[in-house]
């Protein structure tokens, strides 16, 4: 019989009431079998072996809904990924899945790799050494793109209303845990172009029929408005970047352009979007900082930093759900800064940090899939947890350093 586990914390955080709410927590194995008072549970439980973390505050582990595990944060992504060998790539995904769970990330979904990465993180062959911890994957595998699309360089394209489901039918035999659908152009992909859509709402709405009926979650890559509109109108479950581009005619740069009239037919709608406020962030701290004044381009890039912010809040107030998502992996946006992304909500977007802290669990286990079991600290749930010596709820920041990851029930860090 396995012994009980009783976790002391300073605090330990209630989902519902969004505060610190209980002192101790019993596992069992790798599942939450008890809340309440340290001091109550103690005698409940006298052969429980103590977990003690009574100088730290605890909250359910992060839930970071989009990176890409096989891609280099740098300069040349793309580049990096297509001179890289199959060996070095799985290796480097497993490299950057540790990072994520020690930086107190214990689920991630991969919203874009090869899949290779599906079959090497099935058969546990991804270059792993023996006992390597790695936080919870839900993995989409090749996104859904058509020929030239964004990302097509990640393997098989797929065009059509056929080729998309049967596209959908081979990602859930291949283990995939969720369909990602590339809907309009993407900066990454050389010859993309971003402010064009690649799929029609009748094409979309087809894979995600198809996605729903195999029971896998949906999430689609929308950087145009027209995107936006055709993903919701077909029904997918989240929708990514939410950018609304289109050409700036005079500087020949992608510009924010939201447009209410369009967006209000969308109030009330309460699904989930992910916008990263933190993707390639670090691209302008010097002018950010004051380091150097900006050039003309940086300052259009300044400005546009600002409209993607009101973007995120006008489709709050619309009633979307936001996740935290940083898309990790693409240009400087790093594997160990889901606290940035969360920092960003707040001090830029206007969200509280109990509103934050619910965006990246509760919310992002909801929208893999599995908020059934994942996202909270409750009898049932599993035991992932992170632990900070500051409060995140007076300060996010305090999320910086988190001093212990507890993924399934073990201390990770």
């Amino acid at each position: 019989m396995e012994i009980p586990v009783l976790v002391h914390g300073k605090g330990i955080y209630d989902s519902d009431d969004m505060k610190m709410k209980y002192t101790g927590m019993i596992l069992e194995g790798s599942r939450i079998k008890e809340m309440g008072p340290f001091e109550e549970l103690g005698p409940a439980y006298p052969g429980a072996r103590v977990m003690d973390f009574s100088d730290c505050y605890i909250l359910p582990g992060l839930v970071n809904t989009h990176v890409h595990l096989e891609f280099t944060p740098c300069r040349d992504t793309y580049g990096i990924y297509r001179r890289e060998d199959r060996k070095t790539r799985l290796a480097r995904a497993v490299e950057h899945a540790g990072t994520l769970l020690r930086s107190g990330v214990t689920t991630v979904r991969d919203a874009g790799s090869s899949m290779e990465l599906i079959g090497a993180l099935r058969g546990g062959d991804a270059g792993a050494k023996p006992g390597t911890e790695l936080p919870r994957i839900q993995a989409a595998g090749m996104p859904l793109t058509p020929d030239g699309g964004h990302l097509a360089f990640l393997g098989k394209t797929s065009n059509g209303t056929e080729g998309l489901i049967q596209a959908v039918k081979e990602r859930k035999s291949a283990g995939c845990g969720c369909v990602k659908l590339i809907v309009s152009g993407g900066q990454l992909t050389p010859g993309s172009v971003p402010e064009h859509d690649s799929y029609s709402r009748e094409e979309i709405r087809a894979a995600v029929e198809a996605a729903h009926e195999l029971g896998l979650p949906t999430a689609a890559h929308c950087l145009t408005t027209s995107s936006y509109v055709n993903a919701m109108e077909a029904g997918v479950d989240s929708v990514e970047h939410c950018a609304c581009f289109r050409r700036n005619p005079c500087l020949g740069l992608l510009e924010r352009c939201y447009e209410p009239d369009v967006m209000e037919a969308f109030r009330g709608d309460h699904r989930y979007f992910m916008i990263g406020i933190s993707n390639n962030y670090h691209q302008l701290d010097q002018v950010r900082e004051g380091v150097r004044k900006p050039d003309e381009r940086e300052s259009f890039l300044l400005e546009q930093e600002k409209r993607e912010c009101e973007i995120f809040g006008r489709l709050a107030d619309l009633g979307m759900r936001p996740l935290v998502g940083t898309d990790a992996g693409c240009g400087y946006t790093f594997f160990d800064e889901t606290w940035l992304e969360m920092e960003l909500l707040c001090s830029r977007c206007a969200l509280t940090p109990e509103k934050v802290i619910h965006a990246a669990t509760l919310e992002g286990a909801g929208a893999l899939g599995w908020g059934d079991f994942l996202g909270r600290l409750a009898p049932g749930y599993e035991a992932d947890f992170i632990a900070a010596e500051q409060n995140p709820l007076r300060d996010i920041k305090a999320l910086r350093h988190i001093k212990h990851v507890v993924c399934r029930g073990k201390i990770i860090e």
